[in-house]
């Protein structure tokens, strides 16, 4: 071969790696709304799949549990810290581990609302099986809350009993909307998750709509009891308590994580 056409072939092979650098820079730019919101294996299947991207990108509403979890009593534990800098790293520490639970969890971080999180679970992401997932996260942001507050108790002067989480998860239609650079959800049972994470410390609450996916999907691992919460300008409404029982479960994989784990074995 000569001097020429190696250097062509050189050339080519360097032009082509530049277009696939570019490429994959062009995509990140593109989904930096949605990368930093859903797990690891999601974010790499974002770079590679593109009817993957479009159920992101072109998905403008959809059926999806909305979790919306609240710090009860933050006021008062702010109040208790003693100092402004350790109460803020509790809730740092706190919130940040609530959000890689809700990931690990196929969820869809939305934001941290300063005293909690938002999180949803889309049909199209979340998968057959999140009715199951979204009862055993919220089980697992209780016990977070629990080992933060005890491992935080020397950074408080009083020590309160009667703290922890409020969780409020409903289900239904709910719109993707990119706000800001952002994904968040919108719609309905945003607003009542929000309502119902006024639930006791350490309490999970469902709404009818959710409570009855759940109950069709995964009642068998649950444990669910009948109770009520004071909603303002509304009154009075009947909520679910659940949290899972003790009957082991292993969840099934969403439907695109099937297809990356078919296409890395087809390699």
């Amino acid at each position: 071969m000569s001097a020429i056409s190696t250097e062509k072939k050189i050339s080519k092979e360097k032009q082509l790696e530049l277009t696939e650098t570019l490429g994959a820079f062009q995509a990140k730019e593109r989904l930096g709304f949605i990368l930093s919101r859903v797990r690891e294996d999601a974010q790499q299947f974002l770079l590679q799949s593109d009817s993957f991207q479009n159920l992101f990108l072109e998905t403008r509403q959809c059926q999806a549990f909305v979790m919306a979890v609240d710090i009860r009593r933050s006021t008062e534990l702010m109040l208790k810290a003693r100092t402004p800098e350790e109460f803020s790293l509790f809730i740092t520490t706190l919130c940040e581990d609530l959000k890689e639970i809700i990931l690990d969890g196929y969820g869809v971080f939305d934001k941290f609302t300063g005293d909690g999180v938002l999180a949803f679970f889309p049909d199209f992401y979340s998968g057959d099986d999140a009715a199951y997932r979204i009862v055993s996260v919220a089980d697992k942001c209780h016990a977070s809350f629990e080992r933060h507050y005890h491992a935080f108790r020397k950074s408080f002067n009083s020590v309160l009993t009667d703290v922890g989480l409020g969780i409020g998860i409903d289900f239904g239609l709910v719109h993707l909307v990119n706000i800001a650079g952002g994904l968040t959800v919108v719609g309905v049972p945003v607003v009542y998750a929000c309502r119902l994470s006024g639930a006791p410390s350490g309490n999970t609450f469902l709404k009818q709509p959710a409570y009855e996916q759940v109950m069709e999907k995964s009642g068998q691992f649950c444990f669910i009891d009948e109770t009520n919460l004071e909603i303002k300008h509304e009154g009075k409404m009947l909520a679910y308590d659940v949290r899972l029982n003790a009957r082991s479960f292993a969840p099934e994989e969403p439907s695109w994580l099937r297809e990356q784990n078919g296409k890395h074995e087809m390699k």
